[in-house]
């Protein structure tokens, strides 16, 4: 596909570890690379865009407490000393290939300002220019720049394809850990590396300690189940990393479902916290399955306003003390 058929900004939209950014340093590399950046292509261009030194190929990615993408360094005046003078890159023509590429990662997070200020960057970009929006919140974009970007949707892998990533990884879909993670992944090779770099084993006891604490002892122990929950050192790096943090949590409620609809050997098959098995067995026993069901559903909105909080542990606190009301009801 030549650079001239490619729309000048585009969204690249789906679940998170879908794959969405790798295919935008794919894309910068089709558009640089001498030979079309096909297969696995040793020049220059392509060695500069995967070790992230390309001079013609910027990320924007959010910054500071808030996690937002703000105006700083968009504009004369803006600059900041840890920040890029975006507007200069955006005015100077490439200097080693062909277009320039902007990528804004989690997208959503920019503040109504710099949403703006990139709006009048979409409708009259400069021809070298091409803008990748990255996002797994497409909604949380600001109407009129998503409406002015061609949407790319990604959508998770199947099982079988999930697998085939997996033996490229070296890992073998028969292991009961990989087959684990495949499932936790739920088709998101992006995911499924994050869980194999992290210390899952970890999340998982610090998720079954966490419970079995608010479990026996209520509210009294709310702020100490929250710790356990964060114990990861990782868990509060930032919004994408926390998501992992909730995952892990949610499984938790859908094995306790499983073990209150199906029998025991039959659930364990297709549990994700089996090594920690008794725990969840206590948790289900103690908890009615419309309480489960909500709880579930918590969890699931908890990803929806997580990204806009800064204060993770407030989030568990939160999540643990609606946890706690539901099964009161």
């Amino acid at each position: 596909m030549g650079s001239q058929a490619l729309p000048h900004a585009l969204l690249f939209h789906g679940p998170r570890g879908v794959g969405k950014t790798s295919m935008a340093y794919a894309l910068a590399k089709t558009l640089n690379c001498p030979n079309g950046g096909r297969g696995e292509c040793a020049c220059d261009v392509c060695r500069k865009i995967s070790t992230q030194v390309f001079s013609d190929l910027v990320v924007v990615e959010p910054k500071g407490a808030a996690g937002q993408i703000t105006l700083a360094g968009w504009k004369p005046g803006r600059e900041e000393a840890d920040t890029i003078p975006y507007y200069r890159f955006v005015d100077s023509r490439p200097l080693e290939g062909g277009r320039k590429i902007l990528m804004l990662r989690q997208a959503d997070r920019m503040n109504t300002a710099m949403a703006n200020h990139l709006l009048k960057l979409i409708e009259e970009p400069p021809s070298y220019l091409t803008l990748i929006l990255v996002t797994h919140r497409p909604g949380d974009l600001l109407t009129t720049v998503r409406s002015r970007c061609a949407p790319l949707k990604f959508n998770p892998l199947e099982q079988s394809e999930m697998e085939e990533f997996a033996r490229s990884q070296d890992l073998s879909s028969a292991d009961s850990g990989t087959a684990n993670l495949l499932r936790l992944a739920e088709g998101r090779p992006g995911l499924l590396i994050d869980l194999i770099s992290g210390d899952l084993a970890t999340r998982r006891k610090a998720t079954a300690s966490a419970m079995d604490l608010f479990q026996q002892h209520g509210f009294l122990m709310l702020f100490r189940a929250a710790s356990e929950l964060g114990k990861s050192p990782t868990w509060g790096a930032g919004g994408e990393v926390f998501e992992t943090t909730l995952q892990t949590l949610q499984a938790w409620v859908r094995d306790a479902i499983l073990l209150k609809v199906m029998p025991e050997g039959e659930a364990r098959k297709l549990m994700l916290n089996s090594d920690v098995m008794e725990a969840v067995k206590t948790y289900a026993a103690q908890n009615e399955m419309p309480a489960l069901l909500a709880a579930y559903d918590e969890l699931q909105n908890a990803f929806e306003y997580t990204a806009r909080q800064t204060d993770k542990a407030y989030v568990l606190e939160t999540l643990l003390m609606r946890l706690g009301r539901l099964k009161q009801n």
